[in-house]
């Protein structure tokens, strides 16, 4: 799958899905699906064994799974996002009914891209610095390190994946797939909460 090119994935609605932290978040929990659903560690009713990937039980291939379930996903992200915001809005000055039609729209005074890479260069809350994805062997290498060449990737519309990663670094893949788990992509949702508050 992994092999695979870019138009046998569903892609989302956005025109910059890359960019879209919802499909990110959905395409991250497609591949989690997938991964379970191979090693047949599929939670919900019924034994593992009835939920594993068997494609002579007639499971779809694993990439069409994956599409179905990416979209499902970015449905139900996009319908939660939708259903948070109140429909008639209050001034928090006066506290009465805001008319949206008289507010005067401001300029977005730093694009989100870039907000995401002085969120990552700044590191205002120290964890990024701190968290080591390597110590040795020399040189060691910070989740702040990977996740600026994770943007570096995704900013020039080069596809990244956790193996170019773990090259870039040098490192073995098995490594950078439970790194990734365990430290990176609990970090960047983090840093995902954290700037969607702030918009």
């Amino acid at each position: 799958m992994m092999q695979a090119p870019k138009k046998c994935f569903w892609r989302g609605y956005a025109p910059l899905f890359d960019n879209d932290l919802l499909y990110l978040e959905a395409s991250d929990k497609a591949w989690e699906y997938i991964e379970h659903k191979i090693n047949g560690r599929i939670r919900g009713k019924g034994t593992a064994q009835e939920k594993a990937y068997d494609p002579d039980k007639g499971d779809a291939s694993p990439l069409t799974l994956w599409n179905r379930r990416c979209k499902g996903i970015y449905k139900d992200l996009r319908q939660q996002e939708k259903e948070s915001i109140h429909p008639n809005p209050k001034d928090p000055r006066t506290g009465e009914a805001l008319d949206i039609n008289a507010v005067e729209a401001e300029p977005e005074s730093v694009p989100r891209l870039e907000r995401v890479r002085e969120e990552l260069e700044t590191d205002p809350t120290g964890v990024l610095k701190t968290t080591w994805v390597r110590k040795t062997p020399p040189p060691p290498i910070t989740a702040q390190q990977v996740l600026l060449k994770l943007y570096d990737f995704a900013s020039c519309g080069e596809k990244w994946t956790l193996s170019k990663l773990a090259k870039a670094f040098d490192m073995p893949a098995g490594s950078m797939n439970s790194i990734w788990e365990r430290k990176l992509k609990p970090l960047l949702e983090e840093m995902g909460d954290r700037l969607r508050r702030q918009l």
